[in-house]
């Protein structure tokens, strides 16, 4: 079954951090960066920006290094979810990420990782006009 996934296009990112804000207030009830499961990495001297986020990898590195077992996968949407009751803050999964796409609240103790927004990311919503962040089937899938 083809699953749906963020994909990035850094050219197309402006640094708006609409996407950022968005993400924290869906999530956390409160517009602030530190709280989103989306960052911006910037270049000011080069202008350059690039959204990070969980990309929902096949074989999740952040899955496998979890002790106890706190993160999952979706079986409909494919989307890596968190148990918080199950997770005991060890930040094994911020570690695992190879794209940086997993944060850490650290006021919760807890990591920061795409849910995928049940479906519907709104970090693609609010980012329609430079398209920097897209939600499609994976590439090489059907």
């Amino acid at each position: 079954m083809s699953k749906r996934r963020l994909q990035i296009d850094a050219t197309r990112c402006t640094g708006c951090n609409s996407c950022v804000l968005t993400c924290s207030q869906i999530h956390e009830g409160a517009f602030s960066l530190a709280m989103s499961r989306v960052t911006i990495a910037s270049d000011p001297i080069a202008g350059t920006y690039e959204p990070r986020v969980c990309v929902q990898c096949e074989e999740a590195p952040c899955i496998e290094s979890c002790p106890t077992n706190a993160l999952s996968k979706d079986p409909d949407s494919g989307a890596i979810v968190l148990s918080p009751e199950a997770c005991t803050g060890c930040r094994n999964c911020v570690k695992a990420c190879p794209y940086g796409g997993v944060g850490f609240d650290s006021s919760a103790g807890k990591p920061l990782i795409c849910d995928l927004c049940g479906g519907d990311p709104q970090c693609v919503a609010v980012c329609s006009l430079p398209h920097a962040i897209t939600y499609s089937m994976e590439k090489g899938t059907s």
